[in-house]
């Protein structure tokens, strides 16, 4: 990866760069790595594979789909790094201003006789240099209908994942031997997700997940191989009879060696119409509000926001997420 992005030109370097920075504290040979998406899960430091709840279950459990109770549609956008002032040539002579952007937007279904289904897509792109693009197509249902005795406790989900990624070639770049079979690569590959969530007995209010993510390692590489790594997540939250308002959660990750370990509490207020939550793991810590509106007995619409702060990058003021969704 790191030959891929070697260049002659000021601008590769900054690419590399700016990949960098994005991924401050990920392995620096992978592609397609998580940079945070989703407001409300961001909000609660991206411990969010046991709750998936909502149209942001795709990125996190598939097998969380099962749980939605309405039809939804939901936008994210994101300026990653807000106020860090970078370019892609000589500062001195006016080079043009770079920035990293995130975009999300989902839509998911509510369960049928067939299932759960939900199609998304996310982008990660820095101005004019780089960006990366994934189209997902989820499915999920409960495997009480296959195995009676799970009654309702336990869901399995899948993705079926296609991966684009291209660089913006200029004058120097172009002729670089590392682009002489184009400037993009494409790859399929898929997530498979399961759900516990027992609704009465002595493990009432526990919830437990499991994610496996590009379970193929698919080669997204140029001039030499690139995989994107086996991501595994583990996560677990709990909501009591007593205090069911507040839920807190944790995940835990492995990938390429690397354990990340992510934790978040979040409480819905005022009957479920203010959200508030917040987290912290190993690279940032977050922050995050929502407001949900019921515009009738079939449509509402929820806001949802996310403040992330960076330890270690400087002269930033940090990552802001604003989400839309609509309920129909």
């Amino acid at each position: 990866m790191m030959n891929q992005r070697r260049s002659s030109s000021q601008r590769s370097r900054l690419l590399a760069g700016l990949l960098g920075l994005a991924l401050f504290t990920q392995p620096v040979q992978a592609a397609f790595l998580d940079t945070g998406f989703g407001a409300r899960p961001t909000g609660m430091g991206g411990a969010f594979t046991a709750i998936a709840d909502d149209s942001n279950a795709p990125l996190y459990n598939p097998a969380g789909l099962v749980q939605v109770q309405w039809n939804e549609l939901s936008a994210m956008y994101s300026q990653l790094f807000s106020g860090l002032t970078l370019y892609s040539g000589n500062s001195s002579t006016g080079g043009d201003t770079v920035h990293l952007d995130q975009s999300f937007v989902s839509y998911v279904s509510k369960p049928s006789a067939f299932g759960s289904f939900g199609l998304s897509w996310t982008d990660f792109n820095t101005t004019s240099l780089y960006r990366e693009d994934t189209v997902t197509l989820s499915y999920a249902h409960y495997l009480g209908d296959v195995i009676p005795v799970l009654d309702n406790q336990v869901s399995i989900g899948a993705n079926l994942k296609y991966l684009r990624r291209g660089f913006t070639l200029d004058a120097a770049t172009s002729s670089d031997p590392v682009f002489a079979s184009g400037n993009t690569r494409s790859a399929m590959t898929g997530d498979v997700g399961l759900l516990w969530k027992p609704e009465e007995g002595a493990y009432e209010g526990w919830r437990l997940g499991l994610t496996a993510q590009n379970v193929t390692q698919p080669n997204v590489g140029f001039q030499d191989k690139d995989t994107v790594p086996l991501e595994w997540r583990l996560g677990t939250a709990y909501q009591s009879r007593q205090r069911p308002w507040l839920v807190p959660a944790l995940d835990i990750t492995r990938s390429a060696g690397v354990t990340g370990v992510y934790g978040g509490v979040e409480s819905w207020l005022f009957h479920d119409s203010l959200g508030l939550r917040t987290g912290a793991n190993r690279d940032e810590a977050s922050a995050g509000i929502s407001y949900y509106q019921t515009l009738g007995k079939k449509t509402g619409f929820r806001l949802d926001y996310s403040f992330t702060v960076p330890y270690y990058v400087e002269d930033t003021a940090g990552s802001h997420r604003l989400q839309v969704t609509v309920y129909f």
